[in-house]
């Protein structure tokens, strides 16, 4: 490009921008603004619908998963708590002194209550929550047998069973029967044990919580008031369960409708198997078998002899009746047939007569008669 040309271009620019509109930034300052009622095209900033669809989906969808994680939890923790915390069934041990076990499905303990501050501190001491019951029941019975809570003089124990399903509270107090009874002989005691199942109510609870002791021995006690009015639940709640059965069977009261016992069921069933019972009923049948020989063949033949001629001989005024007279001489057949043998052999070497040759002679015999 010549420098002439160059020349060309700056005064043409020279002379744009001389001939320019100026601006007068006063007058644009004072004039009015007319602000916007909605936005246009240009200021609307607003995404598609599947934009916002996506962004929603991805806004709720930690959300929901937060919530699911959440209800897992708590039904894994409804579910333990009910499994393994929830109590099912509350065992009552009392002897001299009383003791409540509380027990969940798993037949786990949850809580040892003793009714006296002693007890309570021997049973804190072998840390007994979360153990099997059946062990559990076993460690209890053996500590009170040490520390003299249990003995020859005081050796009766009631097993208590609390639970909502009859069928699991008697099968579980059954159980619990062997246990006490297993763990009593381990240390040279017999305990005598019985059972009950109890079905509490809000008022039983306050009354046993009133009386300090447990609901089982409570039953026991309203039994014992309800028949003697003399004796006060005050006086019969300090007592022990042995006190209570000897009360009991100087009042002449009957437990069985609240507690049960293996003895009774025993006893029942001894009954009809004694001897003297047994023996009138079998005598009288085993007494015409057993006999002598000799005996029968001295009886047998003289009457046997002295029939024949009356059998073979019918009177034509009575009317006999072909069956009975069948029979007449059958009987008169076989004992001749007894006495003949009886004659040639001895009593050692008797052999029995066969079946078909007495047939024969019985069918023959009745012919003369008859005839």
């Amino acid at each position: 490009m010549s420098h002439h040309q160059k020349l060309n271009i700056e005064a043409s620019l020279k002379r744009a921008i001389s001939q320019a509109p100026t601006l007068d930034f006063e007058k644009l300052a004072a004039m009015p603004v007319l602000k916007m009622t909605e936005h246009d095209i240009i200021t609307r900033q607003v995404a598609p619908a599947t934009q916002r669809n996506g962004r929603i989906r991805l806004a709720v969808k930690p959300l929901s998963m937060a919530f699911a994680g959440a209800l897992v939890i708590l039904i894994c923790i409804t579910t333990w708590f009910g499994e393994f915390k929830s109590p099912e069934s509350i065992i009552a041990l009392d002897a001299n002194q009383s003791v409540e076990i509380v027990t969940n499905k798993h037949k786990q303990i949850l809580a040892v209550k003793a009714f006296d501050q002693n007890v309570q501190a021997l049973l804190d001491e072998e840390h007994l929550n979360q153990t099997n019951l059946e062990d559990s029941v076993g460690v209890i019975i053996t500590t009170m047998i040490k520390n003299g809570y249990l003995d020859e003089s005081k050796s009766v124990v009631m097993v208590s069973v609390e639970n909502q399903s009859t069928a699991k509270a008697d099968d579980l107090a059954v159980s619990l029967n062997q246990v006490i009874k297993d763990s009593a002989t381990a240390e040279d005691i017999n305990a005598t044990v019985v059972r009950q199942t109890v079905i509490t109510d809000s008022q039983t609870l306050t009354e046993a919580e009133q009386y300090s002791v447990s609901t089982g021995k409570l039953n026991v006690m309203k039994e014992l008031v309800m028949a003697d009015s003399s004796l006060t639940m005050d006086a019969l709640a300090a007592m022990s369960l042995t006190d209570l059965l000897e009360v009991s069977k100087e009042k002449s009261v009957d437990l069985t409708k609240v507690i049960k016992s293996d003895g009774s069921k025993k006893e029942t069933k001894d009954k009809p198997t004694t001897p003297d019972e047994e023996t009138p009923a079998v005598t009288p049948e085993a007494e015409p078998e057993i006999t002598q020989p000799n005996d029968q063949t001295e009886e047998i033949v003289d009457p046997a002899v002295n029939k024949t001629p009356a059998a073979t001989t019918v009177s034509p005024t009575l009317p006999v009746e072909p069956v009975e007279a069948e029979k007449e001489t059958e009987k008169v057949t076989e004992k001749e047939t007894e006495a003949v043998d009886e004659e040639k052999t001895p009593l050692s070497e008797t052999k029995p007569t066969e079946p078909e040759e007495v047939i024969e002679e019985t069918e023959k015999v009745p012919e003369e008669p008859l005839s």
